[in-house]
This record gives structure tokens, C-alpha cells and sequence, in this order.
């Protein structure tokens, strides 16, 4: 029986990992990519990710503990101003992108990156449960439909900026690798790591909002008006609002 649900809980998270790269499936319909259309990409991804931050990140982490979830906060936030810091003193290559265009999409795979690690420890910890088929089957599920709009905000920060669309959906699919990494050893381990799940989701909530408000909307009011990176940045809160109550 053993055997059977950790072949399972292996399955499952490779395919929650892939369900990331489903979010670059728009970007096939979108070739030319002008200067306001490249504003209101990213006032989008800034409201995604904002949205996604407090309705989904920071609300699960609560559920587990508060005062940790917000310790991540701040862990977060100071995690990208000094990785940004760090980027401006050293001329980072990422794709052939320029500077500022590198720094963005280079944080944007990081964040998502460590932030999958808790989502690996609760993909492996569900199987841990009373019914640990029924319950890691849901947990499975939910993250991997949770992938798909951070494979989202991958193409977003990276296809308008000149990377290939094959390169983001490896992109998209690497920024979850961590989710099958993670999930076995938690498996094993059982309950030693709960604390990593609200600091994680704290983490990674404070890193998007960070930013956001530091670089994607300062860069997006720079290609556009205003009033489209307003109207677009509440689109993307809506969208991941919507996406929340569809699939919660």
C-alpha cells in the first residue's frame, strides 16, 4: 500500500509541476507585441500577481499560522529589495534580455521558484492524512490548477520581452520543479516541516508585492497611460479572483 501511494504522490506532483506550462498556451494566439499592448501585459501580471498574493498566498498561509505567514511577509519583500540591489550592482544576463527587462523576469522565475517549495511539502504531507489517497488527490489538484496562472505570469514577464515561447513554457515548468523535489522527502518526514508552509506562502506573497509595486508598475506606466495600467491592473486582480472562486 505504501508503495502504491508513494508512486502516486510522484505522479501526481511531476503532473502539477507540467500544469505550469499550461499558462503560456495564450501567448500562441499573441505574436506582435507593441509598446502599449507590452504596458498592459504587465500592469496584468502586476494585478495577477498582487491578487494572487493576498486572495490566495497570504490567505493559505493564514490557515496555518498568522504571526509566521507574516513574518514571511516581511522576509519576502526584503528578500527581492536586496536581491534587486545585489542584481544592480552586477550586470545580469538572462536571455539576452536588457538589464531592467533581465532583473524582472529573472526575480519573477525566482520568486515563483522558492515559492513552490511549500507547495511540494503540502502535495506531500496531504498523503500523510487519515485518507491520504482522497486527500492528496485533492491537494494535488488544486495546486496544479494554481500552476497554471503562475505559468501565466512567467509568459507574461518574459514573452513580451523577447524570450521564445518554447523557452517560457521551460521556464514556467522549472519555477515548479521544486513541487516534486520537495514532496517526497515531506512525505516521509511527515509533519516536522509544517512550519515552511506559512512562512513559504508568507514568503512568496511579500516577494510578488514587493515587485510589483518596485518594478512591473513603474515599467508598465513608462510604455503606457495610466488609465490602462489602472484598468488593466484591476483585470488581473479580477481574473485571479475568478480563477480563485472557479477552481476553490
Amino acid at each position: 500500500m505504501t508503495d502504491n501511494i508513494l508512486l502516486l504522490l510522484i505522479v501526481y506532483a511531476v503532473l502539477s509541476d507540467l500544469a505550469t506550462g499550461l499558462g503560456v498556451l495564450p501567448f500562441i494566439f499573441i505574436k506582435n507585441i507593441s509598446s502599449k499592448v507590452f504596458g498592459f501585459l504587465a500592469a496584468l501580471s502586476g494585478g495577477m500577481m498582487l491578487g494572487a498574493s493576498f486572495i490566495v498566498i497570504v490567505d493559505e498561509g493564514f490557515k496555518s499560522s498568522v504571526w509566521l505567514t507574516l513574518l514571511g511577509l516581511i522576509i519576502g519583500a526584503y528578500f527581492v529589495y536586496y536581491s534587486s540591489e545585489k542584481v544592480e550592482d552586477h550586470d545580469i544576463k538572462f536571455e539576452n534580455l536588457s538589464k531592467r527587462d533581465a532583473r524582472i523576469a529573472f526575480l519573477t522565475f525566482l520568486i515563483l521558484f522558492v515559492h513552490s517549495f511549500p507547495e511540494g511539502v503540502a502535495i506531500g504531507m496531504a498523503f500523510n492524512g487519515s485518507e491520504p489517497i482522497k486527500l492528496g488527490t485533492i491537494m494535488s489538484a488544486a495546486i496544479a490548477i494554481h500552476n497554471i496562472p503562475e505559468g501565466l505570469m512567467i509568459a507574461l514577464t518574459m514573452y513580451p520581452r523577447g524570450v521564445s515561447l518554447f523557452k517560457c513554457f521551460v521556464y514556467a515548468v522549472l519555477s515548479s520543479l521544486p513541487q516534486p523535489i520537495a514532496a517526497v522527502p515531506s512525505y516521509f518526514i511527515g509533519h516536522i516541516f509544517w512550519w515552511t508552509i506559512p512562512l513559504g506562502f508568507g514568503f512568496a506573497g511579500g516577494a510578488m508585492i514587493y515587485l510589483t509595486i518596485s518594478e512591473i508598475l513603474p515599467e508598465s506606466l513608462e510604455k503606457t497611460n495610466k488609465n490602462i495600467v489602472s484598468f488593466s491592473f484591476i483585470l488581473g486582480i479580477v481574473m485571479i479572483t475568478f480563477l480563485t472562486k472557479l477552481f476553490g
